[in-house]
């Protein structure tokens, strides 16, 4: 217990640098005890630590928050072999995403294998040469803007184009909780001001964003694993109950799905007759409609009765478009 609260607090202390390092003068004590949820006093030893422990040049002016004199840089910190790889793999998946800083990333990346071994180290290099991810201008420039709201805790005033009513663009003010890669894409997550709700935004929808003036506050209980468990993918049926799902897949289907974990609530069962019974409790969403339907004849949908009826509905359309196109 002792060695986790140190990893926390060691991870709160990070955290509070790079907010006041993006945020100058804006956090105060009270603000940043408020987002940590732990006491003032707490907030202060660990100012402490960062003003005479690493001895960055931390200051605050009276009415205002904190702010360093000058950008600091963090200590270096040294790796296993076994981190540098899982940190290696994980920068060169953000990579497949586009809209993270390249330039950027290849120095860190490079930073890192050189702490690989060098019977390693031509493996890693000739990967890392082998996958390199675009250059997206305005993804980057969005997710700038996202992340500096976030680290200020500030909302964000975007012209968003919806995916439904023709790509609509509107107006909205949205208070960003977080920002995760999708699907090949980067989406963030907050409160809509237009919806009252919270609700998941494609970075490449939004037109144009700046940071508001306005700032907020997470909602009170919030957790972004429970938020997009309650689904499949992150397309949120909204109206939808969330309710068990109960697939039967026969091969080749019933090995693919039997190896990967598509939801934390899923319950694979084998049968005697080697098919799976797969069970899961979410919300019917389009994207799962789609994962289903796309494992045609091997899949038998045993509930609930609307995603079968929809099952058959949609294989009836592509069997008539099929006919019409063939005739």
């Amino acid at each position: 217990m002792a060695k986790a609260a140190e990893t926390t607090r060691v991870a709160r202390i990070l955290d509070i640098i790079w907010r006041i390092d993006n945020a100058p003068r804006r956090w105060t004590r009270k603000r940043l005890a408020e987002v940590f949820e732990v006491s003032q006093r707490s907030i202060t030893s660990d100012l402490e630590i960062i003003r005479h422990g690493l001895r960055f040049d931390l200051r605050s002016d009276r009415g205002s928050g904190y702010y360093f004199a000058s950008v600091p840089r963090l200590p270096a910190v040294t790796y296993s072999v076994q981190e540098a790889l899982a940190l290696i793999l994980a920068a060169q998946a953000g990579r497949q995403f586009g809209g993270v800083p390249q330039e950027e990333l290849s120095a860190a990346i490079a930073r890192l294998t050189s702490v690989v071994p060098p019977e390693l180290r031509s493996i890693v290099e000739r990967f890392v040469s082998e996958t390199t991810g675009r250059d997206d201008p305005h993804r980057e420039r969005v997710l700038t803007i996202c992340g500096e709201a976030i680290s200020s805790m500030r909302s964000i005033d975007m012209e968003y184009a919806a995916a439904s009513r023709d790509g609509e663009v509107l107006n909205r003010t949205v208070d960003p909780y977080a920002i995760f890669p999708y699907d090949r894409s980067w989406h963030v997550i907050g409160y809509c001001h237009l919806r009252d709700d919270i609700r998941i935004f494609k970075v490449d929808r939004i037109r144009e964003a700046r940071v508001a003036d306005q700032t907020f506050t997470v909602a009170r209980g919030f957790d972004l694993a429970a938020y997009l468990s309650s689904g499949w993918g992150i397309m949120r049926g909204v109206d939808s109950p969330v309710e068990e799902v109960v697939l039967r897949f026969r091969a080749p289907s019933s090995r693919w799905v039997s190896e990967e974990t598509w939801h934390p609530t899923q319950v694979l069962e084998w049968e005697s007759d080697g098919s799976l019974r797969f069970s899961v409790t979410v919300r019917v969403s389009p994207e799962l409609q789609r994962w289903v339907f796309g494992h045609g004849s091997n899949v038998d949908v045993l509930q609930p009765d609307h995603l079968r009826d929809w099952i058959r509905a949609e294989a009836m359309a592509v069997a008539e478009q099929a006919a019409r196109d063939t005739s």
